[in-house]
């Protein structure tokens, strides 16, 4: 294998970051008691497939990014959707 590219590393990082807030914004929902637990388990089984993915293909940069960030975008507007009213 040829070694990555600077850009392949940079984007992987970013990535990882992005993985790492969502980590939080989850663990911190739950643990505030703001979503119900079936969203906090659906939200950490997407996060922990997400997580494997970017752990093995992490150089395809487009895909890596797309999903790390499609995983927050998802997760704020999910949460948004089911936090009850009122």
């Amino acid at each position: 294998m040829s070694e990555p590219t600077p850009r392949q590393v940079l984007y992987a990082l970013v990535a990882a970051g992005f993985v790492g807030v969502t980590l939080v914004l989850i663990v911190g929902a739950a643990a505030a008691g703001l979503t119900p637990v079936w969203w906090s388990i659906c939200s950490g089984a997407a996060l922990l497939a997400v997580t494997a993915y970017l752990l093995l293909r992490w150089r395809r940069t487009a895909t890596a990014l797309g999903l790390a960030i499609g995983l927050l975008v998802v997760w704020v507007v999910g949460t948004l959707v089911i936090i009850p009213i009122g």
